[in-house]
């Protein structure tokens, strides 16, 4: 007899198969309401048992009346029925259309399969069909094909659903084209294609947020049949004016201020480009001179400005950057053409011939801008033209690899002697495994949830099923209630998954962190603490300095503080992510935002003092001596202000202007313009006009006035603010001459 498996386990198991798809679980135990890959589903999960007939091979699962499922009939969402058989671990189904249409349709409706069928699916690994009759059709796959199962669902049941194609009535090329258009994973390789183009980074996040969430919330499966008349994705541009006519789509139209259009446009030529084998280019295929790479020990003998430029300029640099672009997927057309374009500027001296440009950036964090001054330079400004900015794109990605790896070789640095509740350095060997520590209550988020599994005794427990090729995340699930009970019964399985595959099985028990980690004979008492004072009046000044910082993050809004890229070992100090080398050092502050808190207290101040005068905040930072009658030991290192990059502006009247505060530079340009001709130009920031009169709540503080009732929003780095003052100058002709000092 069939074993028969419980309604929560066969929830789990589904999910466990689609880890890693792109789907949000919204609601539901068994139906239960997910969106998957852009599309909303109400899936339905029953046993497969044996139908009793006299043909033993005859299975089957019933649908029973359900009042929920009067809903489910009502609603726009596809309804998927699945049979499971647990001992061959595979999924039945049928047509998703036929079944809906059968919901509380009659007390029971059996839906049949043949478990032979089962059996040839597990031991082939293969997706099966079968015809049978006036039952339908059957398809049959191993549940761990369940991911491709859904990426093609729409193409296996042609005859009754929107996938039958006007005119024909079967039609894989007009599918076919309508499963690339709407999978929202060509969303990166989309940015990379605009990136390629030559379009600005704020047009290309744009058009990339746009087409993600007309994909991911389903407007575009929604509406598929105005995409259905067309065969192929050439004809889709023709579809674009019907789409937007749509109620729904064309609210979002106005919200967005008209840009699904644009995206749209520049989305179907990318998914109609074809991508060209590569020409051989004798120019830039030049033979290595292995005299012109530094060796090693040459880096260690100039731990200065000069070593980050002569790492910059090291062709096996550009080798472990070509290697890292093909590793996170990048075509490799794009791949050869920006490795070659970084190596013909190294070869042919572009890059050492301006070198002094790069030699005053005292980190890798620098050199974009930088690379933007090296590209006004006319002769690089002329090749880089000729070869449709090729060596600008190729130069970007290319810092951007270095700012995330520093692979650079770094001099030995003296010993530091460590503050009182001062994180561990990088890289440092972690202390043993504490006893008696309290591993939940340290990783448990203000809202009652675990974000991170640290406790060594449940890790021995997980590591048989976990560590190993192909982890068991349901039985996970399993031993974790066991090991909890109901300490944290608000958890979801995904977010269980989640916590699994953050788990470094080569390192599993974290370091102390700083609240916890007991004094050492190497520590000193602390000296100075942080004190924040908020526009009402709050005081935050906590012993540790952690603390006070993450609570004025919070305060500003984690999501503007993002944006300014304010980076500490390559990780920013603000994120929706945790990284796989520093997770210890980012401390959760709700709603998915974390701080990354591995810096000392002097950079703590230095990053508040940054944030403030970038967004004008009403705050006021400092810090204290803990020992109010002892002269401030640790004195805070001289403001970075005068050495951070400003903007200059020159007026056509000869007025020159170069505020220390960034923001105030973009503010005079939009009042010399005039708010309203600036709104017109439909300049994005944060999802809205840059220019607006009612901001949401959470841009309230960066919209600063600029006549008439008209608010210019601020929250974006110094390169955005100035990438904005150079387009309304071009686009609106007021001849300002824009600069970086």
């Amino acid at each position: 007899m069939a074993q028969k498996v419980d309604r929560q386990e066969l929830q789990i198991r589904f999910l466990q198969a689609i880890n890693g798809a792109d789907y949000r679980f919204i609601e539901g135990l068994n139906p239960f309401h997910i969106l998957l890959n852009g599309t909303e589903y109400w899936i339905y999960i029953k046993n497969l048992t044996s139908a009793h007939f006299t043909n033993p091979d005859v299975w089957r699962a019933q649908l029973p009346l359900r009042d929920d499922f009067n809903v489910i009939k009502e609603s726009e969402a596809e309804f998927i029925m699945l049979g499971y058989d647990d001992e061959n671990d595979v999924y039945a189904t049928w047509n998703p259309v036929w079944v809906k249409q059968r919901l509380n349709s009659t007390e029971n409706v059996s839906l049949y399969s043949r478990y032979p069928l089962q059996v040839e699916a597990r031991q082939s690994f293969q997706l099966k069909r079968m015809d049978l009759g006036n039952d339908g059709e059957v398809v049959i796959f191993p549940r761990e094909m369940t991911r491709m199962f859904f990426i093609n669902v729409g193409s296996y049941f042609l005859n009754t659903g929107d996938y039958v194609a006007m005119g024909s009535k079967r039609r894989p090329e007009a599918n076919e084209a309508f499963k690339r258009f709407s999978n929202v994973a060509n969303v990166a390789s989309f940015a990379k294609y605009l990136t390629d183009e030559g379009l600005s980074s704020i047009t290309i996040g744009s058009y990339c947020r746009v087409i993600r969430a007309l994909i991911s919330e389903g407007f575009i499966t929604r509406n598929r049949k105005i995409f259905l008349q067309y065969d192929s994705l050439a004809d889709y541009e023709k579809s674009i004016p019907q789409f937007i006519d749509i109620p729904e789509v064309r609210a979002k139209n106005d919200k967005w201020h008209n840009l699904i259009s644009a995206a749209l446009g520049s989305y179907i030529a990318f998914l109609n480009h074809d991508v060209q084998p590569e020409e051989e280019d004798a120019t830039i295929e030049l033979p290595v001179e292995e005299d012109s790479i530094p060796s090693p020990s040459e880096l260690v003998d100039k731990p200065d400005q000069a070593t980050l430029f002569d790492h910059f300029c090291n062709l096996e640099t550009v080798e472990r950057f070509e290697r890292a672009l093909f590793h996170k997927d990048y075509l490799r057309s794009t791949v050869k053409r920006y490795s070659r374009a970084m190596r013909y500027l190294i070869k042919e001296g572009f890059l050492e011939q301006h070198k002094n440009v790069f030699l005053t950036c005292t980190s890798y964090s620098l050199y974009q801008n930088a690379a933007d001054q090296f590209f006004r330079i006319p002769d690089v400004r002329a090749i880089n033209e000729e070869r449709h900015h090729d060596y600008s794109a190729a130069m970007k990605q290319y810092v951007e690899f270095l700012v995330r790896t520093e692979t650079y070789v770094q001099p030995v640095e003296p010993v530091h002697v460590l503050e009182e509740g001062e994180p561990v350095p990088y890289g440092t060997t972690p202390p043993p495994v504490e006893e008696g520590r309290d591993w939940e209550a340290e990783f448990t988020d203000e809202n009652g949830k675990l974000t991170r599994i640290a406790n060594p005794a449940l890790l021995e427990k997980l590591r048989p099923v976990l560590d190993r090729e192909y982890p068991n995340a349901a039985t996970a699930c399993n031993i974790v209630e066991d090991f909890y009970g109901d300490r944290f019964r608000d958890m979801e399985f995904y977010e269980w998954g989640r916590l699994f595959k953050q788990i470094d099985w080569s390192n599993p028990v974290p370091r102390s962190s700083s609240t916890t980690e007991p004094e050492t004979p190497t520590r000193r008492s602390k000296s100075v603490i942080l004190r924040v004072e908020l526009a009402d009046g709050t005081v935050l000044e906590h012993k540790n300095v952690s603390t006070t910082y993450c609570e004025a993050i919070k305060s500003i809004g984690p999501e503007e503080i993002s944006i300014l890229g304010i980076c500490h070992a390559g990780v920013n100090i603000v994120s929706r992510e945790l990284d796989a080398k520093y997770a210890d050092y980012q401390r959760s502050i709700g709603d998915g935002w974390y701080v990354m808190t591995n810096s000392p207290t002097p950079v703590k101040y230095q990053d508040l003092l940054r944030i403030i005068e970038e967004y004008g905040v009403d705050m006021k930072v400092s810090m204290v001596a803990l020992d109010p009658t002892a002269t401030l030991s640790v004195v805070p290192p001289e403001s970075k202000t005068g050495t951070r990059e400003k903007i200059k502006v020159r007026f056509p009247d000869g007025r020159t202007i170069q505020p220390s505060k960034v923001l105030e530079a973009l503010v005079e340009v939009v009042k010399f313009a005039g708010a309203e001709r600036v709104r017109a130009l439909n300049i994005i920031c944060c999802g809205d006009n840059l220019i607006l009169k009612h901001p949401t709540p959470r841009y309230e503080n960066p919209c600063k006035p600029v006549g008439d009732g008209w608010l210019c929003n601020t929250c974006s780095g110094t390169p955005t603010k100035f990438e904005q003052i150079k387009e309304i100058s071009d686009r609106l002709g007021l001849g300002l001459t824009v600069e970086l000092v």
